[in-house]
């Protein structure tokens, strides 16, 4: 049980990085100034936080009954 509530936890974590990374992407004004590929690097690192959340949110415990 206790694995499953760190996994969730973190899972939570990298939800919160993904959206402020794509919210940040979109909503600060002092991104304009910065090249292009530092503006897809961030959203490709808050996509790849997203999908991993998503990963471990229903990863349930090794010795769990289906």
């Amino acid at each position: 049980m206790v694995v499953v509530k760190s996994r969730r936890a973190g899972a939570v974590v990298l939800f919160v990085v993904a959206f402020l990374a794509l919210a940040g992407s979109r909503a600060f004004p002092f991104m304009d100034d910065l090249p292009g590929v530092i503006e897809a690097a961030v959203v490709l690192v808050g996509a790849m936080c997203a999908l991993a959340g998503v990963y471990l949110w229903p990863r349930r415990s090794p010795g769990a009954k289906p």
